[in-house]
């Protein structure tokens, strides 16, 4: 009898987490349709400027040119995360247009999403087979976690490597505690996935390799597929790196690293974390701590890999100085939010722990002690309303973070590719939706995608990847026909040079150049 209660009890969960991602699927795709806009009578959906970049690698690829960030010039490697770019390309390989083809890239990451919360629910529920509360909690939080909603919408390959971290994670415990062979295949694919996204996914890979060897030090012919796996995909995305563009490393490494010392780095990085990644991380670790010396039975390998994957990201955002939105998303950055599903997996445990023992006393009233989804529901609400509570608020009244910057950059592109020649030179800071949408040779003045800016000294101090620029050879060298943005110094560098003027709408052209209608190109171009 108590059998059948807890196979129904069990039945429940599982058909109340489906109801809640079926509700997390909903949410997204009203997110995605909030970000579209319309331009000219055609309505537009774009990712973030950085995102825009990739997708510029990504059609030209499609297109036949190769991984190269102009048509004609030699490879680049303007972007960190490869795989991602491999995967846009192949969207670019459909006949989606321009203005609706950001929406398909949207939409895979929302399903993403919703597979990644169902693999952190299989997480918990390895760990704690018995809890009917933790893997709703854990599964709920991390489907409306904001900056992984964020990111993940917003084109960037952060739910992507989250859940492929995730699987690896969860096929990991299985291997292990289950001594299940037959996840071996499976989790091997996962790590060398992950590193083929985004290299520097090797910190978290290399912890669960540790977890594995350790487990299985004496008996370590049973992990050589995914060792091998690992080193051999590591090996190779290092040497076609350097055969393909001539470096081991991405050119945005030597951008944002590159002529910075480690402290100047760490510095910017501990004051990021505190102001942006504090108020996500806190109470959330506050409770693993408080877990950790509570309960014995928390403190397994197990959990202490969680934990690690955590901790990792964080050593990791630190020691490359954060990210560069951190201000305008109010939140942790791209790469704590990769490490969160391990940390919020350890407070949901905990968290679930803490309602067991409270629920053997008197004072507890039957209801909540029995009602395991409505407190497991008030439990999620409430953590998602104190990690990132503000931050949907924002949305809801002001839209997705940095969505109207994108907008007028899309609408400048457009402007630019209507009234310039297609042999036209442009530049830019931006260098995500001004290039793709204006589908012209562009200069990349913060040095993305220009080895001479990347590996060159920093105009200013450290901001990580804003850091960099040198008007003397990207402008009076290089002499693009159209300057396109404003950024940092370039109003007083251009206002001491005569071949450039200012047009009235903010652009800047070369006068002696044939290659755009001024009179066209002046126009106000932001939709009022």
């Amino acid at each position: 009898m108590r059998a059948d209660n807890d196979n129904r009890e069990k039945q429940l969960v599982t058909i109340g987490f489906a109801s809640l991602l079926v509700v997390a699927l909903i949410f997204y795709i009203i997110f995605i349709l909030r970000t579209s806009f319309v331009i000219k009578g055609e309505t537009y959906f774009t990712l973030v400027d950085d995102a825009m970049i990739s997708m510029r690698y990504a059609r030209n690829l499609a297109q036949g040119f190769g991984f190269v960030w102009n048509p004609g010039q030699p490879p680049i490697e303007g972007f960190t995360n490869l795989g991602w770019v491999f995967f846009m390309a192949v969207v670019h390989l459909f006949p989606i247009p321009s203005s609706k083809i950001s929406l398909v890239i949207m939409l895979v990451s929302g399903l993403t999403l919703m597979v990644n919360a169902l693999v952190v629910f299989q997480i918990t529920s390895f760990l704690a087979p018995q809890s009917k509360r933790a893997p709703v909690i854990a599964g709920t939080v991390i489907a409306f976690y904001f900056p992984l909603v964020f990111w993940s919408l917003r084109g960037m390959e952060v739910g992507l490597l989250s859940l492929l971290i995730c699987l690896a994670t969860l096929l990991a415990f299985r291997v292990i505690v289950n001594d299940d062979k037959k996840a071996i295949p499976w989790l091997t694919l996962c790590l060398a996935a992950a590193l083929i996204v985004r290299l520097d996914s090797f910190v978290q890979a290399f912890l669960i390799l540790g977890y594995l060897i350790y487990n299985r030090r004496k008996n370590l012919q049973t992990l050589w597929l995914p060792i091998l796996s690992v080193v051999a995909t590591i090996t190779i995305v290092l040497l076609f790196q350097k055969i393909y563009f001539g470096d081991f490393l991405p050119n945005t490494y030597y951008l944002k690293v590159a002529g910075i010392s480690a402290i100047d780095r760490i510095k910017v990085g501990l004051v990021t974390f505190s102001e942006y990644a504090f108020g996500d991380v806190m109470m959330l670790f506050f409770f693993s701590l408080l877990g950790f010396a509570l309960f014995r039975s928390m403190r397994t390998r197990e959990k202490y890999l969680l934990f690690g994957l955590f901790a990792i990201q964080c050593v990791y955002s630190i020691w490359v100085g954060g990210d560069y939105a951190e201000e305008l998303v109010s939140s942790a950055n791209r790469f704590i939010t990769q490490g969160m599903p391990a940390l919020i997996i350890l407070f949901s445990l905990i968290v679930d722990r803490l309602i067991y023992y409270a629920s053997n006393f008197e004072t507890i009233p039957v209801r909540l002690k029995q009602g395991f989804m409505p407190l497991a529901i008030a439990i999620s609400v409430g953590t998602i309303a104190v990690i990132s509570g503000r931050q949907w608020f924002n949305w809801y009244i002001n839209n997705a973070p940095m969505l109207k910057t994108d907008i007028t950059r899309v609408e400048l592109g457009l402007h630019i590719k209507q009234y310039t020649s297609p042999q036209a030179v442009i530049a830019v800071h931006a260098a995500g939706q001004i290039p793709y949408y204006s589908e012209r040779t562009t200069i990349d003045l913060l040095g993305k995608s220009d080895a001479v800016i990347a590996k060159g000294p920093l105009a200013t101090s450290f901001a990580p990847g804003h850091d960099k620029w040198n008007y003397e050879y990207s402008i009076l060298q290089l002499k693009p026909d159209v300057i396109a943005d404003r950024f940092g110094q370039l109003h007083n560098f251009l206002s001491g040079v005569k071949e450039y003027k200012e047009l009235n709408n903010g652009i800047y052209v070369r006068t002696t150049s044939q290659m755009f209608d001024e009179a066209g190109l002046s126009q106000e171009f932001r939709s009022p």
